[in-house]
């Protein structure tokens, strides 16, 4: 089994393109990981190709993750399947350019991403960071109910108003004087 590369260079591949597939074990995204209740595997196909003198990196996703449900804390299944398509920017002169080719493109400056002067693309983190904001933010079932049996029956007390001390603090301040 080959596995996800973590980085690819760009100078190598922006001119002739990239691809890779396979599948990935939710492990070996590890914030990823954190979120989800079991090991699961992502089918992913990766591709790097320049179209219109824009560089695209496309992720072609099928996965199905068990999170936590926020109500009753039991595995919900969250389709993440899809295709996420991103523009990698070499100069900020390009973001009208692509505008112009499509206004609802999401994109990345290449310099925001490569964390040195190799130019390597972090192409699993980049692919982790999409995965994460498929996820609800507060995933729950829509028939879920939550459990307040567990907490039991809330009394309504009385509570005292919280200026009355100062009244009884007054009161006894005028009878010492």
């Amino acid at each position: 089994m080959t596995t996800l590369p973590k980085n690819i260079a760009f100078d190598k591949w922006a001119d002739i393109g990239f691809t890779w597939q396979g599948n990935v074990p939710v492990t070996d995204l590890p914030r990823l990981a954190e979120q989800v209740m079991a090991d699961e595997m992502l089918t992913v196909a990766l591709t790097l190709t320049q179209q219109d003198k824009i560089l695209w990196l496309n992720y072609d996703i099928k996965a199905v993750l068990s999170v936590a449900c926020q109500r009753c804390l039991d595995p919900m299944p969250v389709d993440i399947s899809g295709n996420y398509r991103m523009a990698i920017l070499d100069s900020e002169n390009k973001i009208g350019y692509l505008n112009a080719l499509d206004e609802t493109a999401d994109y990345v400056l290449l310099d925001e991403v490569c964390l040195d002067d190799k130019k390597m693309i972090p192409v699993a983190d980049m692919l982790e960071d999409e995965l994460l904001l498929a996820i609800p933010l507060s995933p729950r079932h829509d028939d879920c109910d939550m459990y307040t049996d567990s907490v039991g029956d809330v009394v309504d007390e009385p509570t005292e108003n919280p200026f009355a001390v100062l009244g009884q603090l007054r009161d006894e301040l005028s009878k010492q004087n």
